[in-house]
C-alpha cells in the first residue's frame, strides 16, 4: 500500500501541469504526440476513403471509334498520259527550257531563282531549302530516277512538297532542268530507269474515276431531286386545274405518271412530237396516257403534243431546256 501510494506522488509529480504551463518546451512535447497520432489517423482515413472520393472523376481519354463516322476523300479525276522513260531520260534543249519555266513557277519561291536555296518563301523554312547548284548530301540522290522520286513523292521532314499532280513528261523537264543546275550529273542505269518506270507504271499512263465524298453526293441528288419536286408539283397543279375546262385531256388517265413522264421526256428526249408518239406507242397506260390516244387521228395527237408543248413553255421554261 505504501509503494502505491508513492508511486502516485511521484506520478503527480512528474504531471505537474502547472510546470507544464509555465515551461513552453514541456508542453510542446506533449502537444507534438497528440498533433502526430491525429494527422496518421486522419492521413489513415483519408487514404481508405480515397477510391470513394475520386470514383467518376476520372475523364475518360478513349475514343468510342464506334460512334465516329467517317467520309471517303475527294479525289480528283486522273488522266495520265504514257510516257517512254528512255525517251524522256534524254535532256534535250527543248525539255531543259520547258523545266526552266516550271521550275520557276513551281520551285523558285523556296529554292531561288538560281537554285541556291535563297528564294522568299525559304527564309523561314527549317531546314533550309537545299541548295541546287551543290552536288553533295543529296538525301535520294541527282539521279533522274532519284529526282523523280523527290518530286511525285514530296520529302516530309525537309519541307519539300509533292508534285504528283504534275504529269509525267513535266516532272521530266523538271528534272533536267535542276540537273544542269550543278556540275557532272550522276547517270541512271538502264536498271534504273526499268525501275523507275515500273514503280510508277510511266509506259501505262493512269486513268482513274474521281470521287466526292458521300455527304456532298448526297447533298447535290437531294438538291436535284428537289428541282425535279418543283416542277412536278407546278405541272400537276395546272393539269388538274386545267383538266376540267379542256376536252383534249380526256386522254390522261393518271395525272401523276402522265407529269413524271413529261419531266423525264423533257430531261432525255429531244423534244418533238414524232419522239413523243414512238415513246407512248410501247406502254402508253405506264405514262399515265389512254391507249384511245393512239387510235384518234393525227390532228387529235398533235393538239394532245401541243398542248404539252404549251404547258411546259408556260411553266417551266426557264427550269427545262425546250
Amino acid at each position: 500500500m505504501k509503494d502505491r501510494i508513492r508511486r502516485a506522488k511521484e506520478i503527480q509529480e512528474e504531471i505537474n501541469f502547472k510546470e507544464i504551463f509555465s515551461s513552453p518546451a514541456r508542453l510542446f512535447g506533449y502537444v507534438y504526440f497528440y498533433f502526430l497520432i491525429i494527422i496518421v489517423a486522419l492521413g489513415l482515413l483519408f487514404i481508405n476513403k480515397l477510391p470513394e472520393l475520386t470514383k467518376g472523376s476520372i475523364v475518360q481519354t478513349i475514343q468510342d471509334t464506334l460512334s465516329q463516322s467517317s467520309d471517303i476523300p475527294f479525289v480528283m479525276s486522273m488522266n495520265v498520259p504514257p510516257v517512254d522513260v528512255f525517251k524522256m531520260s534524254n535532256p534535250t534543249a527543248e525539255l531543259i527550257e520547258k523545266g526552266k519555266n516550271l521550275y520557276r513557277t513551281n520551285c523558285a519561291s523556296c529554292h531561288g531563282d538560281e537554285g541556291k536555296g535563297d528564294g522568299p518563301a525559304g527564309i523561314v523554312m527549317n531546314p533550309k531549302p537545299r541548295n541546287l547548284t551543290e552536288v553533295k548530301d543529296w538525301i535520294y540522290g541527282r539521279k533522274i530516277s532519284d529526282l523523280y522520286k523527290t518530286l511525285y513523292e514530296g520529302i516530309i521532314k525537309s519541307g519539300m512538297p509533292s508534285y504528283s499532280h504534275i504529269l509525267p513528261e513535266e516532272l521530266f523537264a523538271m528534272i533536267h532542268y535542276v540537273r544542269s543546275l550543278a556540275p557532272n550529273p550522276p547517270m541512271d542505269t538502264k536498271e534504273d530507269l526499268e525501275s523507275l518506270n515500273i514503280n510508277y507504271k510511266l509506259s501505262e499512263g493512269i486513268k482513274t474515276a474521281g470521287q466526292i465524298p458521300t455527304a456532298k453526293a448526297t447533298k447535290l441528288v437531294i438538291g436535284e431531286k428537289q428541282s425535279e419536286m418543283i416542277k412536278y408539283e407546278k405541272l400537276l397543279i395546272r393539269l388538274k386545274k386545267e383538266k376540267q375546262h379542256y376536252k383534249i385531256l380526256q386522254f390522261i388517265n393518271a395525272e401523276e405518271k402522265f407529269v413524271v413522264f413529261v419531266i423525264n421526256f423533257v430531261n432525255s428526249q429531244a423534244l418533238n412530237e414524232s419522239n413523243f408518239v414512238n415513246i407512248i406507242k410501247a406502254n402508253p397506260v405506264m405514262y399515265g396516257i389512254s391507249p384511245e390516244l393512239l387510235k384518234s387521228n393525227n390532228e387529235t395527237i398533235s393538239a394532245f403534243y401541243n398542248y404539252i408543248v404549251n404547258l411546259l413553255n408556260e411553266e417551266i421554261r426557264a427550269d427545262v431546256k425546250l
